[in-house]
């Protein structure tokens, strides 16, 4: 009863997995299968169709793509990797990533923004990887991207959460689809992510980079799920003040 809607099409997963830095398609695939996700994304230009190595052909559960622009820098190179993507993988959904420098790898916004319109206006759904802005992320929103994606720390940093008042500002300002994307460390920031009322998670490297990734995977999905549960059943509002669960009412009087 609480599935996901994205572009007209319904999913019961709220975790979305990248595909990249595993040690090899075998544990790719069981960390897939144990996170129960439904969207994977990749790197177009990291792509390898051709022949024994198509990855396409290699992952085992059917998925829906969703093809990134990871590694472009300037407006050309995202839109010919978009219309790149969509020729190859017949789908108009991008997640457009725009990065401003090559150490911190940042979203650079004045050409996410401008991307996005151009994009927009080719018939992409486009999903934007973004900082956690707030007028940026309801600029993009506006805009109509199909979901707006802020970080929470710095792309594979694993730092978790670092401004969770401007996470709580974005889920106020925005209406639409807000996923979390880059940053996430462990299973508690996605949990945390869910509770503040984000429709999912996007991860990547939390997964890949583990000791274990399967059972990683699996952590993230319980956490995600997890997360959304507490923010559907209400969660309590907070006090700086203690607030007693029994009555004083009919207490024995001191002798």
């Amino acid at each position: 009863m609480d599935k996901l809607f994205i572009d007209g099409i319904s999913f019961e997963s709220r975790l979305i997995m990248g595909t990249s830095l595993f040690p090899n398609i075998d544990i790719l695939n069981k960390s897939l299968e144990k996170s129960g996700s439904e969207i994977i994304t990749m790197a177009v230009r990291r792509l390898n169709v051709s022949g024994d190595n198509d990855f396409i052909k290699q992952v085992k559960k059917k998925f829906r793509f969703l093809p990134n622009t990871a590694g472009c820098f300037t407006k050309k190179e995202a839109i010919l990797t978009a219309e790149l993507a969509r020729e190859l993988l017949q789908t108009n959904w991008i997640k457009l990533e725009l990065i401003s420098d090559e150490e911190m790898l940042l979203p650079d916004p004045i050409e996410l923004f401008e991307t996005c319109k151009e994009l927009i206006k080719k018939g992409f759904k486009v999903f934007a990887y973004c900082s956690d802005d707030p007028i940026l992320c309801k600029r993009l929103e506006d805009e109509g991207c199909v979901s707006v994606m802020p970080l929470v720390s710095p792309i594979g940093s694993g730092l978790g959460i670092r401004n969770e008042h401007n996470l709580e500002l974005i889920r106020k300002m925005c209406s639409g689809l807000i996923f979390v994307d880059a940053g996430i460390g462990q299973p508690s920031d996605a949990s945390k992510i869910m509770e503040l009322g984000f429709d999912g998670v996007l991860l990547n490297s939390s997964v890949a980079r583990s000791l274990d990734p399967p059972t990683m995977a699996e952590a993230m999905k319980l956490a995600v799920a997890s997360g959304r549960l507490g923010f559907k059943s209400g969660l309590i509002e907070k006090s700086k003040l203690a607030l007693n669960s029994t009555t004083f009412k009919g207490k024995i009087s001191n002798f």
